[in-house]
């Protein structure tokens, strides 16, 4: 373009240039005409002709000069053509560089945020590392836990099925104890009901002995009566004779009396004998109870002890099952499970979780375990968290990605324990 410009304006200056030497020539031709001018008219030709000749070579030279002017013309429109679409697109490259430094302008403002923005995130990055470093290191001891835990519930599992099979022994051996009780307390009742009606039946012979004993005594005394008598009556024979008669009716009675008191006492060993039986067989029974009953506390205490052991596992059981259910905690203190639910009366003590009614359900995760526990936790902190502006909000950004990536540890970790 510039060398176009420069093309015309050599054009115009040697049409000019020209123009100003044929006036010259002229004029000094018309005007100040010389010797040897005219002698060389004289010679040659003359004024006219050289004028002539003059102005047809200028005519030439003008026309050869309008016809450059005129290329000239064209190309100087065509490149004023040019200039005026370069002077758009120069516009428009003006508009789009301006533009361009507003892009660029904002890039840079964009570029010192995220600078800032990431020398924050270099920190929390860092914390994150950390936590994830902490985190593996927990999901390692978890595993460790959980192998071992693994190892002690078929230890238990085996315990339990050697305590099921011999809670059957014990529970028949009760059942034949609690027989055998029954049995022998049933001998026992009846060996007391014939011990009873034995003592009753030496009561009333130990009467009848003491009844007889007071009519021997009485007939001893009537004996001794008439042997008096007698002596005071030997003068008498009517007297003697009465007494005689007394005297052996009262022998008749004390031989009678001795015989039933001879009866009596016989009955009475007999009595005793089988009082002393009876008694042997309710001092047997009490003993053979007293076996059964030491037997029946033996069989109930094998199978307390049973149930104490079977408690024990499922204790167990339900605390290895709470170590490996795994909760979050929200900034506001709600419960949240593997599903996403809040669980309503839940509260955490340390890292363990209890239900509302104090009872061991799980362990606090350090990390959410899956999405849904994490995104009810991020919903609950949102809530929770003051809006503070622009800041503010990259701040939660920043807390946001900390949040998925635990997430992510903590499904991968989930994910390694389930292939273990």
């Amino acid at each position: 373009m510039k060398k176009t410009i420069k093309t015309i304006a050599t054009a115009t200056a040697v049409v000019s240039a020209t123009a100003l030497t044929v006036n010259a020539k002229a004029d000094s031709v018309t005007n100040n005409p010389t010797t040897e001018n005219n002698d060389k008219v004289q010679t040659t030709v003359t004024p006219e002709q050289q004028l002539k000749n003059n102005v047809d070579t200028t005519k030439q030279t003008l026309d050869s000069a309008s016809q450059t002017q005129a290329q000239a013309q064209s190309k100087a429109d065509a490149a004023n053509s040019e200039v005026a679409n370069n002077q758009t697109n120069v516009d428009q490259a003006q508009a789009n560089v301006d533009k361009a430094q507003a892009n660029q302008d904002q890039a840079t403002q964009n570029l010192a945020d995220l600078n800032k923005q990431n020398e924050n995130y270099d920190s929390n990055l860092s914390n994150a590392k950390t936590n994830v470093d902490n985190a593996q290191t927990a999901v390692t001891n978890a595993n460790q836990k959980l192998v071992d835990d693994k190892k002690k519930a078929e230890e238990l599992t085996s315990a339990l099925q050697n305590l099921a099979e011999t809670r059957k022994e014990r529970q028949a051996t009760l059942d034949q104890a609690k027989a055998d009780l029954a049995t022998k307390q049933k001998a026992l009742d009846e060996a007391k009901d014939v011990a009873n009606k034995a003592q009753a039946k030496l009561d009333s012979d130990k009467k009848t002995l003491a009844d007889l004993q007071a009519k021997l005594t009485q007939a001893q005394t009537n004996l001794d009566n008439a042997k008096q008598a007698l002596a005071d009556l030997e003068n008498l024979p009517e007297r003697l004779a009465q007494a005689q008669a007394d005297v052996q009716k009262a022998q008749a009675e004390l031989t009678s009396a001795q015989a039933k008191l001879d009866e009596a006492k016989k009955a009475l060993s007999e009595s005793q004998a089988q009082a002393d039986v009876t008694n042997e067989a309710l001092s047997q029974a009490n003993d053979d109870k007293n076996q059964a009953q030491v037997a029946y506390d033996k069989a109930m205490k094998a199978y307390n002890d049973y149930l104490a052991a079977e408690q024990a596992v499922k204790d167990a059981e339900e605390k290895a099952k709470a170590e490996h259910t795994y909760f979050a905690q929200t900034a506001n203190g709600k419960v949240v499970n593997a599903q996403g639910h809040i669980m309503v009366g839940y509260s955490v003590k340390g890292n363990q979780v209890f239900d509302a009614q104090g009872k061991l359900v799980g362990t606090l995760a350090q990390t959410s375990t899956t999405r849904r526990m994490a995104n009810t936790v991020k919903q609950e902190n949102a809530k929770a968290l003051p809006q503070t502006g622009d800041k503010q909000n990259s701040n939660t950004t920043v807390g946001a990605i900390l949040v998925g990536l635990g997430s992510l540890l903590g499904l991968g970790a989930l994910g390694k324990r389930k292939e273990d």
